[in-house]
């Protein structure tokens, strides 16, 4: 069941008071119609006036004490305990006061003794501490863990950006070199992949702030990446890209699949092996995406494959942080052929 209502400080404040004066209100006509005025008198000096009192007094300067405290005793606390002490003291000596001021000098029969009438009065002001208690410190408990899932939130909205944030230096660090290296060589591509490069940048600077993109922007992203990569190599290289099935709806968390492809040119043998190939799929059916990476790699580098960078790191945080039991990651090596397979529920 919710507890939404306890954040309303106004069903908190009133709900109570209106069920304790109305409690007190029918017993108070009960008593004026059946006992007469003197009876009613007493019953709303001794009874309600001074309960309501040592319950308001509790409300008000004992509980906000106790719970601004945790629980814990300190001069504060105890002066404000031994004031509602002695208010409580002063409502029990009301029902001897008011005994011989009205019972016996108005001939009021003395229906139920004083030895009961006690009794029942602290019951009812044990009862009214007690709800006031329960609701408030109900209130404050769901207020603490309101605000606590509120601040692990922002935490892990925190830590998603540091991740993007993390990750976007890292692509743009290496895409960079690349550049360097042409206008070393003063290669007429540098420009050309100047103009990329720019794109890309628009693409992170202007989307990848949002929660979500669609995911033909990301599409374009990586056949951006991959025009960048082509120009680093004045032969034509065996890089295939086949997408199909995305559609205007799909989104998806920007940042997250141009890591696997960056993986597959890191690791890949395309610059020393003529035959040396990557491929890459990204298919939607369903609202489903599959993507796969797929590219050769030498061997020597196998123990270096073993441990993940920090872009592939990255993307795996970004998949368990956004989408939790909606995807899956499958990676195998076999027979010269590193493979990363992706499986993700888009939201």
């Amino acid at each position: 069941m919710s507890l939404n209502f306890l954040e309303n400080a106004r069903f908190v404040k009133n709900a109570p008071r209106i069920f304790w004066f109305g409690m007190h209100t029918i017993v108070w006509f009960a008593m004026l119609i059946g006992r007469g005025l003197p009876e009613a008198i007493n019953y709303f000096v001794g009874v309600i006036l001074f309960s309501s009192l040592v319950i308001w007094y509790f409300e008000y300067a004992v509980l906000p004490i106790y719970l601004a405290n945790d629980g814990k005793m300190n001069r504060r606390l105890i002066t404000a305990i031994c004031i509602n002490l002695f208010l409580f003291a002063i409502g029990i000596g009301a029902h001897f006061i008011f005994r011989n001021l009205i019972w016996d000098r108005f001939g009021v029969e003395r229906v139920i003794p004083l030895i009961v009438r006690i009794p029942l009065w602290i019951m009812i002001v044990v009862l009214g501490i007690a709800i006031t208690a329960s609701i408030q410190i109900a209130r404050e408990y769901h207020m603490r863990a309101v605000q606590k899932i509120g601040q692990e939130a922002d935490r892990a909205q925190a830590e998603l950006k540091l991740l993007k944030t993390q990750i976007s230096p890292h692509f743009l660090f290496n895409t960079l070199n690349n550049i360097y290296g042409l206008a070393y060589l003063k290669d007429d591509r540098a420009a050309l992949m100047i103009s990329k490069l720019s794109q890309i940048m628009r693409y992170l600077l202007d989307d990848c702030q949002q929660q979500e993109v669609f995911l033909a922007k990301e599409r374009d992203l990586v056949e951006n990446y991959l025009s960048l990569q082509l120009l680093k190599f004045k032969n034509p290289l065996n890089i295939d890209f086949y997408h199909a099935g995305i559609q205007n709806v799909n989104r998806i968390t920007p940042m997250i699949l141009i890591n696997f492809v960056e993986n597959c040119f890191k690791h890949s043998d395309l610059d020393n092996n003529p035959d040396g190939w990557i491929k890459i799929t990204m298919e939607v059916e369903n609202n489903a995406l599959t993507f796969v990476t797929e590219n050769s790699f030498r061997k020597e580098i196998q123990k270096v494959r073993d441990r993940k960078g920090i872009g592939l790191s990255n993307s795996l945080k970004l998949l368990e942080a956004n989408y939790p039991e909606k995807h899956t990651v499958d990676i195998k090596e076999t027979d010269g052929v590193y493979t990363l397979e992706l499986r993700l529920k888009l939201g």
